[in-house]
């Protein structure tokens, strides 16, 4: 009888540390969930957030996209108001068609975060040979895509490079009286970057503020400032975007013209397929 209450007291004892082993566990699992239900919900707060700021990103994208659309126009329209005062109707015919082709591209472009580099160089040269025209064929346009560049492939911001060959044609060729202007567009890639120069020799900068009234000064303003807003949100956003515009000068100290390289972190159809 002796024996089997010591052989009961060790069960009894056993069954008791098994509980207390199993409850200490227990609680260890508890306080285990719980950490990773916590963990969780932060990661969901995480990415709640950034979705929040991706979306509000995307919107002020698009609503400084949308600021440039009506530059374009304002100008184009300019144009032929010009070219029917002059009573150049042929001009002005040819001017409304190209004009008419910009448009159908504009909206369509507006309507995607990306496109790709071929749709942009297309809107941008039809944009050039108005320039063209406006100007009476006063400079030559060259756009130039190193080997390595597929503009089939590569997809960018749209409206992007525009508003520095526009600002090149009108504050720095327009003003050139010595010799035939020059615009000169090139693209070359570097792994994810594509860097885009746009180089002119037309007057300078320093030139171009003396001879600029207020009215055109202001719109090249606006829209370069514009589109340094979008670069600097494209930046945030990616990252490896950049803007340096440098002011060109002869051997002798003589201003010749401007060069801006701006740089730009591209997509590929294959991650705009997948994304």
């Amino acid at each position: 009888m002796h024996i089997e209450s010591i052989i009961g007291l060790v069960l009894l004892g056993g069954t008791i540390f098994r509980i207390i082993i199993l409850s200490r566990n227990n609680k260890k699992h508890v306080r285990e969930l719980a950490e990773n239900q916590l963990q969780i919900k932060r990661l969901e707060s995480d990415t709640t957030k950034a979705q929040f700021q991706q979306q509000a990103t995307e919107l002020e994208m698009q609503a400084l996209r949308a600021q440039m659309n009506p530059h374009f126009i304002f100008n184009c329209l300019s144009s032929i108001n010009h070219f029917i005062l002059k009573t150049e109707t042929e001009t002005a015919s040819d001017y409304l068609t190209k004009f008419s082709r910009l448009i159908r591209m504009l909206l369509n472009n507006s309507k995607h975060k990306y496109i790709t580099l071929n749709e942009e160089l297309d809107c941008l040269e039809l944009y050039i040979q108005m320039e063209q025209l406006r100007f009476k064929n006063s400079f030559h346009y060259k756009i130039k895509c190193s080997s390595e560049v597929d503009a089939e492939e590569i997809l960018i911001p749209p409206l992007l490079i525009q508003p520095f060959v526009e600002n090149a044609i009108w504050n720095g060729l327009s003003y050139k009286e010595d010799q035939r202007g020059n615009l000169d567009v090139n693209l070359q890639k570097e792994q994810e970057i594509l860097e885009c120069t746009i180089t002119d020799n037309g007057v300078g900068r320093k030139a171009a503020l003396a001879f600029s009234n207020k009215s055109v000064a202001q719109h090249q303003s606006i829209a370069l400032q514009i589109t340094k807003e979008r670069i600097a949100l494209l930046d945030d956003e990616q990252g490896e975007h950049s803007l340096v515009i440098e002011d060109l000068y002869d051997t002798a100290g003589i201003a010749r013209g401007t060069k801006v390289t701006l740089r730009i972190r591209y997509k590929t159809t294959v991650e705009k397929l997948y994304s």
